[in-house]
């Protein structure tokens, strides 16, 4: 469980600030940490009163909706700007925003910052940048 949950926090992080609005980006990234810990001190709590399997069972559920609401969501207008889909990218922003805004100038900031992200290293070149 804590592999898993060191594998998914820093993108859960990363999907929060590619979505939000600049004004908001900081503390919504910085409230997932926060979160997480106190999902940890409730499951700690729920296992010292429930058997381990009970305390399971109790928590099962939150993931289960989690991944069904996330099913229906769309990506990150990053990640369709960096795959070259950008009419995906613009009803990505439009459903974060809503179509009342105007995000024009939004999709130009993302579009520059992926044009600018064009180096591709392998995974050991990465590591030996570090």
């Amino acid at each position: 469980a804590g592999f898993a949950a060191a594998g998914y926090s820093p993108n859960i992080q990363i999907y929060v600030a590619e979505i939000t609005q600049t004004k908001h980006r900081g503390w919504l990234s910085a409230l997932t940490v926060p979160i997480m810990a106190i999902g940890v001190l409730l499951m700690y709590t729920i296992g010292s009163w429930l058997p381990w399997h009970l305390a399971a069972a109790v928590c099962t559920p939150v993931p289960c909706m989690m991944a069904v609401t996330l099913s229906f969501s769309y990506d990150s207008p990053y990640w369709y700007f960096h795959i070259g889909k950008e009419k995906s990218a613009h009803s990505a922003i439009e459903q974060f925003r809503g179509s009342d805004c105007n995000v024009v100038s939004e999709v130009f900031q993302i579009q520059e910052h992926v044009r600018g992200e064009t180096e591709e290293i392998s995974f050991l070149q990465g590591v030996a940048k570090i």
